[in-house]
């Protein structure tokens, strides 16, 4: 573990090939040894942040959420200390770093996968406080706990704020700006599938239901083009005259 970045490369690698154990060994061995130095120097700070991302990652996917919660604590107070390094010495780095409220979704997985919807929602509901309109996290938290109805809530407005389905490298989507996209598949699947909704929502989820399938089903059928938004911006973009017929 020499070279930290060509570290991190490898456990990526070995989460992307599945090798989740030998993924869980390297990230545990990696993150420790970089704590155990407290001296660290500000590119160790950033690979101990990146790394202890991947650990939380592949804790939940390996079903053990409840040691996660314990190095997800670690992440907070360490993303919290390199953004004070950078305040000092780089300020214009830290727009480059990963937003904050992707760890606190992380944090809501992890929770929620634990059994503790207490905690969960907490974690969830600062995600959005931090990332308004955050559609990947409302819908994992609906499907980790359920159609709880203020999340449920949070999920039917950040549906409304997406806008319309859009097809991008293959996959059909929901992408409010500048937040990560959700499979809008998967989303409609969900919605289709939930049970046990508050009857002040039923009408809502169905409507939004209705939505997804008909502009999934149009893009499909080739009555709508692919990417609306893209589309339009386009067409923002050509000349309201032309200007060759005046000479």
């Amino acid at each position: 573990m020499s070279n930290p970045a060509q570290t991190l490369l490898q456990i990526e690698r070995y989460i992307e090939d599945g090798r989740m154990e030998m993924s869980e060994v390297m990230a545990s061995e990696f993150t420790s040894m970089l704590l155990a130095n407290k001296k660290r120097a500000v590119d160790s700070q950033v690979m101990l942040v990146k790394g202890l991302r991947l650990y939380c990652d592949v804790l939940l996917q390996r079903n053990k959420a409840k040691e996660g919660i314990r190095i997800i604590k670690i992440l907070h107070r360490e993303r919290k200390k390199l953004i004070r390094i950078l305040k000092k010495n780089a300020p214009e780095l830290i727009s480059k770093l990963t937003p904050p409220a992707e760890d606190y979704r992380r944090e809501g997985n992890l929770h929620a996968a634990a059994g503790k919807n207490g905690p969960a929602k907490k974690a969830y509901y600062k995600c959005q406080k931090l990332a308004p309109n955050h559609i990947a996290a409302a819908y994992e938290a609906v499907v980790a706990m359920g159609p709880e109805k203020k999340m449920l809530q949070v999920l039917l407005n950040c549906c409304a704020a997406s806008e319309m389905v859009i097809k991008k490298d293959g996959l059909f989507i929901l992408e409010p700006e500048n937040r990560p996209a959700q499979d809008a598949k998967k989303l409609l699947a969900t919605l289709q599938a939930l049970s046990g909704v508050h009857i002040s929502q039923r009408s809502a989820v169905k409507s939004e239901s209705e939505r997804l399938e008909k502009e999934i089903t149009a893009i499909e059928n080739g009555e709508a083009v692919a990417n609306a938004k893209l589309q339009s911006a386009l067409d923002a973009l050509k000349p309201k005259h032309d200007y060759y017929e005046y000479g």
